[in-house]
């Protein structure tokens, strides 16, 4: 990610002892039982048939659970503040947040000498808990280098499998960021999806031409769901940038390189790819014309259906704002459990042969969890529709559940769920195991 100021010394991990570990989290905790509980979910995805690698062909994963929602990043919490500030005034404004795990294979704690540094999966677990729990979902991102793609990949995967509801990998060719080859983009997705095959995976690039030329996006593309481009116009705005744009055939306009001028040449290029795009906005410009400027075209040239903030650190109350008065453009709906296409037509304000119609349904009984229906014109997506309401009920556990999961599908958290079947050790759950839904 761009904008980062120079290295810091590299923190002792005598920091991180037990103790100071079971004080972090025990804080941690104690806010978050204290925090409004939110509708969360992990990731799942609907088969996408047999043969080749399901990451490698079909429509991209989707996100079940909440409806979509505006991110904003966090890179460390030394720069951007502190984890109850960073929750409480995210919840306030109905926005995500995208938390930093690890620099290619160190976890963040290296660099992050506060006392929330990320150390591990665990600490990857209490996080999610903790935001999800004050009513922000909770994303991670991390910077991809190459060097030991099987590494990387065992370290995202357990990002994924900690609770977070998708990774974002940060892939660009400056110094200190990608160093490997096309081989080793390939070996990571290859480790990546054997481990994680149904999560969602973004890559996060700089969108300039020549930029893009320099990293290998079509090997991280086919592993990818999203493609999350940094369009920093105010990053870009320079001369420097200007003749490398007109050397890459661009005409610059007398507005100079604008956000409308960014989003409009990155497509350019990525709509080859054949991928979403979720474009972040640079947070370092003030001026909310420019932002509002970004999320129209976002929305109108790059078909987004959400932005991103990087980053929380120098966000102003006024951009937060901004986002959250400018809600998602959805035109998409993901078919949760127990949905079926007549509850959907009437949630969404629609009827069920205009749904069958614009997704090609020859057979309206049939339809899959994870699969991606198109809105009919004129339909719409309230904010309570993506997920129904749980009223109790059972749950059979399925193989590759983590009580964790269930507890995040069915809107509940993972100490109500343990408590209402009486689990004491939440990592021991078998397959069929019949569970009390809170």
């Amino acid at each position: 990610m761009l904008h980062r100021p120079a290295p810091v010394r590299v923190r002792s991990l005598v920091a991180h002892s037990s103790l100071s570990r079971r004080r972090m989290l025990t804080a941690l905790g104690a806010l978050a039982g204290a925090a409004v509980v939110a509708p969360r979910s992990l990731l799942h995805a609907a088969s996408e048939g047999s043969g080749a690698p399901a990451w490698t062909k079909g429509a991209p994963r989707a996100l079940l659970g909440t409806a979509p929602r505006h991110l904003v990043w966090v890179w460390q919490f030394r720069h951007d503040g502190d984890p109850i500030e960073v929750r409480d005034r995210l919840a306030a404004h109905g926005l995500g947040v995208v938390l930093k795990t690890h620099d290619g294979a160190d976890w963040m704690a290296k660099y992050d000498d506060s006392e929330f540094g990320i150390y591990g999966p665990q600490a990857v677990a209490d996080f999610a808990r903790f935001f999800e729990d004050g009513g922000v979902p909770f994303h991670a991102w991390a910077l991809v280098k190459g060097r030991r793609p099987e590494v990387e990949a065992q370290m995202a995967a357990d990002v994924l499998s900690s609770g977070a509801r998708s990774l974002f990998l940060d892939l660009e060719a400056h110094a200190g960021f990608w160093e490997g080859t096309p081989e080793a983009a390939a070996r990571f997705g290859e480790v990546l999806r054997a481990k994680q095959p149904n999560a969602r995976v973004s890559t996060s690039i700089d969108p300039r031409p020549w930029e893009i030329d320099r990293i290998p996006l079509t090997e991280f593309a086919a592993f990818s769901d999203e493609i999350a481009p940094q369009a920093y116009w105010g990053f870009f705005n320079n001369n420097a940038n200007a003749v490398k744009y007109r050397a890459a055939g661009s005409t610059i306009p007398t507005t100079g390189i604008s956000p409308s001028f960014v989003v409009g040449t990155m497509m350019e290029r990525l709509t080859e790819f054949g991928r979403p795009v979720h474009p972040i906005g640079d947070g370092t410009v003030t001026e909310l014309e420019g932002w509002r400027e970004f999320i129209e075209h976002s929305y109108d040239t790059a078909g987004a259906e959400t932005v991103s903030l990087w980053r929380y650190g120098v966000a102003t109350d006024e951009m937060l704002a901004l986002l959250r008065d400018t809600p998602p453009r959805v035109t998409t709906y993901v078919v949760q459990p127990g949905d079926t296409l007549g509850a959907i037509a009437s949630r969404l304000g629609t009827s069920v042969s205009a749904l069958a119609t614009t997704n090609g349904i020859t057979n309206p009984n049939l339809i899959t969890v994870g699969q991606r229906l198109v809105l009919p014109s004129g339909a719409t997506v309230p904010a309570n529709a993506v997920t129904p309401p749980t009223t109790g009920g059972t749950y059979t556990v399925q193989p590759g559940d983590s009580l964790l999961g269930i507890a995040l599908r069915h809107d509940t958290t993972l100490d109500r769920l343990m408590s209402a079947n009486g689990i004491t050790n939440p990592n021991f759950i078998r397959i069929g195991q019949q569970l009390t839904l809170p």
